[in-house]
C-alpha cells in the first residue's frame, strides 16, 4: 500500500507512506527525509493479534506537528481483505484509504 498526503499545516509538508503487503515493512517519509521505518526482518511485523497498529510521529518546527497513521485490520480472513488507514493530523483526521 501505497499513498501520498500534504498536511494542512504552514510548511505544506507531503508526506509518503508505504507499506510491503507481503513482507510488512513500512517506511514513511516527510519531504523525502525518512521519520519512520520498520523492517521487514523484525518477527513483531509479521504476526500480530491485535486488528490495529498505529505508526506515530512528531515532525520539528515552530508549530508543534503530530501525525499518527493507524492501520485497521478486517475481523475475519485479515490477511486476505484490504485493511483501512486513517491519517490524523495533531487529533483530527485529514484522510483515509483503503489497500493492501
Amino acid at each position: 500500500m501505497t499513498f501520498t498526503f500534504k498536511l494542512p499545516d504552514p510548511e505544506a509538508t507531503v508526506i509518503e507512506f508505504y507499506r510491503s503487503s507481503l513482507w510488512g515493512s513500512v517506511w514513511i517519509k516527510a519531504n523525502g527525509h525518512k521519520v519512520l521505518s520498520s523492517s521487514a526482518f523484525n518477527p513483531l511485523n509479521q504476526v500480530s493479534l491485535s486488528l490495529t497498529r498505529k505508526y506515530e510521529f512528531s515532525l520539528p518546527g515552530p508549530s508543534p506537528r503530530h501525525v499518527c497513521i493507524t492501520k485497521v485490520r478486517p475481523l475475519l480472513f485479515a490477511g486476505f481483505r484490504r485493511n483501512r488507514y486513517i491519517v490524523t493530523f495533531n487529533g483530527q483526521t485529514i484522510e483515509e484509504h483503503v489497500g493492501y
